[in-house]
């Protein structure tokens, strides 16, 4: 019965190292995904603030004082930019870290400074969620 017993805990272990395995091989492959992406937008925005140099130096060359594909442009560049930040949060949180808001680095969850530029984590943190709260008062005014 001693070997049965052996035999049956092996068994269990390596179900649940397997199990553990393909959880994070999931893992790996949901971040990689997200990486590809993160590429994509970045060639997007630098592709913008290409088209946005062309545009302004068409317009200084040739005295045009319309703004329109200017303010287009930037606010593609801005969308972008939004997309990009989204998307290193979720790879951030993927791997159980937080993102510096003033260096954008990553570091360890529950860190109070961050490892790179020394800024305070937990201020950001907390000035993010009152503003929020103010934005949800304000659209309750509303």
């Amino acid at each position: 019965m001693g070997i049965l017993n052996d035999l049956e805990e092996i068994v269990v272990k390596v179900k649940a190292a397997t199990t553990a395995f393909g959880e994070k091989a999931g893992q790996y492959v949901d971040i990689s995904k997200l990486k590809f992406k993160l590429i994509e937008l970045k060639s997007d925005l630098k592709s913008e603030f290409e088209n946005l140099g062309k545009i302004t130096y068409e317009n200084s060359k040739n005295d045009v004082e319309d703004s329109s594909n200017i303010t287009v442009c930037v606010a593609q560049i801005d969308n972008l930019k939004l997309q990009i930040e989204e998307l290193e949060r979720q790879m951030a949180a993927m791997k159980n870290k937080v993102i510096c808001h003033a260096c954008r680095s990553q570091n360890e969850i529950g860190a109070v400074y961050c490892t790179k530029c020394g800024e305070k984590i937990s201020d950001v943190i907390e000035t993010t969620e009152a503003s929020s709260a103010e934005d949800d008062f304000l659209d309750f005014e509303e």
